[in-house]
């Protein structure tokens, strides 16, 4: 380390730091901070003081990390006043001018806030959909009678396609979600993090979808997934999709998909969940891919089922709603009318048993919606909700059709849960 560089005391706008640390750099939120000084960016600022590089393309060597994602980190860490450019001839050379950082604000609470924000994982979420993956993340919220409490990962950036779905996410969760077509090209520019999380499309995977596979546009959709991995590096990567998945073409299609996310140098395991063995009152299987880098010993642990052989019904879940048909639980008002069910005419026109796991919610089942396990009627946009474990609070403000869609597009925010716990008690471990 140079003997010229010395600690960074930054600032957030907005609050008043402490008057005892005068502070050398302003950020604009904690997230940015988060992003700029990840783990990997600060090991990378310690690689420039430590070997004094005369180009990216040296330094690139030293780290390891590609010269067009170094060149980008590097104009960041110049722009923030992390590093300054000297000239060495006809080379630009960088140079680390702070070799530590402490985060300050005007009280000893918001101090300890901040630096407990700088120890939260960071992480990024593609295909969020309406954020039932992430809502697992970020935990903080409560399902009937039990609180699921904060999660410490930090959501730097989310992503997702569809305008309704956005508008959802917006309505309901505090995350930075934007509206853009995933693609390749585009991941470069995109915050590096420790975790990546993201539910591919699943639609050409899917028992009740088109069986197009890999073979379609949407089927190759999880190389944007891969190429994050090549280009930023997370520890860890989440990756859900439908349990069919492993089945198509015989199994090469789940070959093909291990073998492309092992290739960017990672571990990869394969959960198959069922989502009533951890709480969730509907009968729906997901399969996730928990990749973990090469160079990080260890992997995260399976959940373990804490609901099995006594999965909860679909009573326990919306019983009390049965007598309720206002908003005064929002979206119990909103339903598919139909005169009555048709026994042996297929789930959609079935009703549901009271003591038993739900049928899954589809996301293709338009104005078929399963049948209340009692009243002749159809399940209530906030029923379908209720058996997926969105909070009551959770508002769907578009039509029944939308809404039912994007509950049954969604992963269970319980089972999410389940999976980010078991990521976040790894981490912790490796710290």
């Amino acid at each position: 380390m140079t003997s010229s560089t010395r600690q960074c005391v930054i600032g957030i706008k907005g609050a008043k730091p402490d008057p005892e640390y005068p502070v050398n750099l302003w950020f604009d939120s904690l997230k940015s901070v988060a992003s700029v000084l990840s783990e990997d960016n600060q090991k990378l600022l310690e690689m420039i003081a430590q070997h004094n590089p005369e180009t990216v393309t040296e330094l690139s060597s030293i780290s390891g990390r590609a010269v067009s994602n170094l060149s980008r980190t590097i104009k960041t860490f110049e722009k923030h006043g992390l590093i300054k450019i000297e000239q060495c001839g006809k080379k630009l050379q960088p140079k680390v001018i702070y070799d530590t950082f402490h985060v300050v604000w005007n009280t000893n609470q918001e101090k300890a806030k901040s630096e407990k924000n700088l120890n939260n994982y960071s992480l990024v979420s593609m295909f969020t959909g309406v954020g039932g993956l992430d809502m697992g993340f970020e935990g903080g919220f409560k399902y009937k009678n039990t609180h699921f409490k904060k999660q410490p990962f930090e959501t730097l950036s989310a992503y997702e396609k569809d305008e309704k779905c956005v508008e959802t996410i917006k309505r309901n969760l505090d995350i930075p979600i934007q509206q853009v077509e995933l693609s390749e090209e585009l991941v470069a520019d995109f915050p590096s993090a420790d975790v990546l999380i993201g539910g591919f499309p699943c639609q050409d995977f899917s028992s009740c979808g088109p069986k197009k596979g890999l073979n379609s546009e949407r089927g190759q959709l999880y190389k944007v997934l891969v190429k994050y991995m090549n280009t930023h590096r997370p520890k860890i990567v989440c990756a859900e999709n439908v349990p069919n998945l492993a089945r198509m073409e015989k199994g090469k299609v789940l070959e093909t998909i291990i073998k492309d996310f092992e290739l960017q140098g990672y571990k990869v395991q394969v959960w198959d969940l069922f989502a009533p063995d951890y709480g969730v009152p509907q009968s729906r299987r997901r399969l996730f891919f928990i990749c973990t880098r090469n160079d990080i010993e260890g992997e995260p642990v399976k959940p373990k089922p804490s609901f099995i052989n006594k999965h909860r019904g679909t009573q326990w879940a919306i019983g009390d709603l049965e007598h309720v048909i206002d908003e005064s639980v929002p979206n119990q008002s909103q339903y598919f009318k139909a005169s009555k069910a048709k026994k042996g005419n297929g789930q959609g026109d079935e009703h549901c048993k009271a003591d038993q796991p739900s049928y899954t919610i589809r996301a293709n089942a338009k104005s078929r919606v399963q049948f209340h396990y009692e009243l002749e009627r159809r399940l209530t946009i906030r029923e379908c909700a209720r058996l997926q474990t969105f909070p009551d609070n959770f508002v769907f403000p578009h039509s029944a059709t939308t809404n039912v869609m994007q509950i049954g597009n969604a992963v269970p925010p319980i089972l999410s849960y389940k999976v980010a716990s078991s990521i976040r008690e790894f981490l912790d471990s490796i710290k």
